[in-house]
């Protein structure tokens, strides 16, 4: 089990109009369009909620909204998951630490792929990349991912903790070295939401949609 875990912290090191949670302004960066721009433009955000007393029941919440006539944004859906980030102990929520703590806070681009083919992480993926902590560490290969094989198929059950399985609640998988962990079915739903508006494969600019990670 040791081991499983131990591989999975290198994986996120060295691979390859609704109320906001916290404070957090749901259409922040959301600006009214300029003059002569076309209204129905869509834009997404996906939110990383930290829950500092229970680092692995923190929250992925997922808004599209829709800019209309006025150049205001409504709220076309928000949905809302477990997540957890941080590999446990005393490092979990310090965001410096790598390996071990969990994601620096502000937004990130993104590129999302439905079977990513990493050498540990595999299927479904939200692929953050780098950023520096507030002291300035840079926290790299950075991921919103989930426990799988490839092809999104989970693997055989077997002794111990496995990379390729989700196995919660015997083995705490929303831990991770400093990546984002969702359960499989949670990364779909997801997903799914995400390609109503926006495909995979392309790195939108932030102003289209990101990820903003609040504490």
């Amino acid at each position: 089990m040791r081991r499983a875990v131990v591989l999975l912290t290198l994986a996120c090191l060295a691979l390859g109009t609704a109320s906001a949670p916290d404070g957090a302004s749901a259409t922040e960066g959301l600006q009214p369009r300029a003059a002569g721009t076309a209204a129905g433009a869509v834009r997404g955000l996906i939110t990383f909620d930290k829950n500092q007393r229970h680092p692995f029941r923190s929250r992925i919440i997922w808004r599209a909204f829709r800019q209309t006539d006025d150049g205001s944004w409504r709220l076309l859906e928000r949905a809302d998951w477990r997540a957890g980030s941080g590999f446990g102990g005393p490092n979990t929520t310090k965001e410096c630490v790598r390996g071990r703590g969990w994601l620096p806070d502000g937004a990130y681009s993104f590129v999302q792929y439905d079977d990513y083919w990493g050498n540990l992480i595999k299927g479904r993926t939200f692929f953050l990349g780098s950023k520096r902590c507030r002291h300035g560490t840079l926290r790299t290969e950075l991921f919103i991912h989930t426990e799988t094989g490839a092809g999104n198929h989970q693997c055989a059950n077997g002794p111990g903790d496995q990379i390729c399985r989700w196995e919660w609640p015997k083995v705490n998988d929303y831990r991770s070295g400093g990546c984002i962990k969702m359960s499989p079915g949670d990364l779909l739903a997801l997903t799914r939401h995400y390609h109503r508006w926006f495909r995979p494969g392309v790195r939108y600019p932030t102003r289209r949609v990101r990820v903003q990670v609040i504490p």
